[in-house]
């Protein structure tokens, strides 16, 4: 009998991956290669679509990889990827129900995959039974012989005498590896160990029983744990914490109003623009949201982990509680209108475009506390919840071009923002057609931004101190011609790299901009 199946299918497979792959670039191989996998999973019945997590795994695997090939960007091939990883740690472990222990379950499974390999490829025959064991005999000498002449190299290098005894040896070793290198092509080779190793992640998947039982012994819903004698201690223990509970809520509540009454003062309604930089005034309006939801998240944990839930005196602590979660949200709200001026004067770039999606994963942060509160929900699943929603957020963040959004957009405000010409300059490819601009244009455009960028940075009319901050903008950001140079140049690279492609690089948004850069 022989047992080929799984490592020859992972040998196929890899075979099929160089042949798409190998000196291409990503595009629609990508698409090609994720769908005959897919294919072969759901003919082996391991894709149960009713199992929420596989749902959720298969529809960020299938919509991220459209993504990439629609818009070609780096946070869509990231975000199929992460898809990919997780999916294939839950297929090997169906039972897992979060994210965080598919993930466990995909490390494992990547790491033992790549030993299974050679154990399937092999024939269970007699001939070559008594072949693999004449070879693990040869290979016990192999580990000695490969010392001995690591050594023998370093005493030819140390005695030039002792090296002329075994000059024609290494001589002949290092014809024969460079005659065999002749017919092997080295990266064709790199490509098929990289498509072995996914291959195996594949075809030859483990379930990690640590993993499963550590899922399986969490709950959603937390139980209250009776005691079958009371304590008296116990019950004095209780009513301290909570107390201290609602000291602490009811303090917190108290400096976070102080805070929220300034920021809708001084944010919400107040706030006038003076040339000022606004990088600060938002990402330390970040780091402080991130660190209260934070905060928030680890005390409802820690005071609403056990009984705490199940005293019947808690509706005072209760109420703290939602009033702390509402005040965040109000932070929340604070951040969004911080960053909201700095897109309106500052125009758009990745990580503005980032902190809306972050501001939507705290609010749903902070439902999920509430939801921990008032339904008696376990830490296990805020953190399930929340992963989830992480995921979906990543999924739905990957099917725009941003590249495309942001060129055309920082263009179309820059009467009213300013326009930053290095960032701009480095956007991907297929957002050239719209940074190509005249010169005529841009010259036009950078004369008003340095006006209005000078006067506001310095805060002040005077000559002089006009005078210096010209010099500075002229000195930090790229001029006019610069950046018309610049782009000019990258069209005609991108036309020659697009040009060279094969038919399985091909994505939807070069192809566009292949056809608008040319025909202008």
């Amino acid at each position: 009998m022989k047992t080929l199946k799984a490592g020859w299918l992972v040998f196929l497979s890899a075979i099929v991956f160089t042949l798409l792959f190998y000196k291409q670039a990503l595009g629609i191989n990508l698409l090609i290669y994720e769908f005959l996998v897919l294919a072969w999973l759901f003919n082996e019945r391991a894709i149960q679509l009713k199992n929420n997590l596989h749902l959720l795994g298969f529809s960020s695997v299938v919509l991220t990889v459209v993504f990439t090939v629609l818009h070609h960007s780096t946070l869509s091939f990231s975000a199929n990827f992460l898809s990919f990883f997780i999916f294939l740690g839950s297929l090997a472990a169906p039972e897992i129900r979060s994210i965080h222990y598919a993930l466990i379950n995909s490390f494992s499974t990547l790491v033992i995959s790549q030993g299974l390999f050679p154990k399937e490829i092999s024939f269970k025959s007699k001939r070559t039974s008594r072949f693999s064991f004449k070879f693990r005999r040869l290979r016990i000498f192999l580990i000695p012989i490969v010392i001995i002449l690591i050594f023998i190299s370093i005493y030819s290098a140390s005695n030039p005498k002792f090296g002329a005894y075994f000059s024609w040896f290494f001589e002949q070793i290092w014809s024969f590896i460079s005659t065999l290198l002749d017919y092997i092509e080295i990266n064709a080779f790199m490509v098929l160990i990289l498509g072995i190793m996914f291959g195996s992640f594949f075809f030859l998947r483990r379930k990690n029983q640590n993993a499963i039982d550590r899922d399986a012994a969490h709950s959603d819903q937390l139980f209250r744990k009776k005691e079958r004698k009371k304590s008296v201690f116990r019950l004095l223990s209780l009513v301290n914490e909570y107390r201290a509970a609602v000291f602490l809520f009811l303090s917190l509540n108290a400096l976070l109003l102080f805070l929220n009454i300034m920021d809708i003062s001084y944010v919400w309604f107040n706030f006038k623009w003076e040339g000022q930089y606004l990088k600060d005034f938002v990402h330390q309006g970040t780091y402080l949201l991130l660190v209260s939801i934070l905060v928030s998240m680890i005390l409802v944990l820690y005071f609403f982990r056990k009984n705490l839930n199940f005293y019947q005196k808690n509706s005072l602590l209760k109420k703290l509680s939602y009033a702390w979660i509402f005040q965040n949200a109000i932070l929340v709200f604070s951040v969004g209108i911080r960053n909201w001026y700095y897109i309106q004067y500052y125009a758009l770039a990745y990580k503005r475009i980032a902190i809306v999606f972050f501001l939507l994963l705290c609010l749903f942060a902070l439902f999920t506390v509430f939801l921990k509160i008032s339904k008696v929900r376990s830490a296990y699943f805020m953190i399930r919840t929340n992963l989830n929603a992480l995921m979906i957020v990543l999924v739905i963040s990957s099917a725009f071009n941003w590249d495309r959004i942001i060129a055309q957009y920082n263009f179309s405000k820059s009467n009213s923002s300013f326009v930053h010409l290095n960032y701009l300059a480095t956007l991907a490819d297929s957002a050239l057609p719209y940074l190509d601009h005249p010169l005529q244009k841009v010259q036009k455009m950078d004369q008003r931004q340095m006006e209005r960028f000078s006067k506001g940075s310095m805060g002040s009319s005077d000559e002089s101190s006009l005078s210096g901050s010209f010099s500075y903008y002229k000195r930090v950001y790229l001029d006019p011609l610069e950046y018309v140079n610049t782009i000019n140049y990258r069209k005609e690279v991108f036309k020659e790299k697009w040009e060279a492609k094969s038919w399985l690089g091909w994505n939807l948004a070069e192809a566009e901009a292949y056809e608008l850069v040319t025909r202008n």
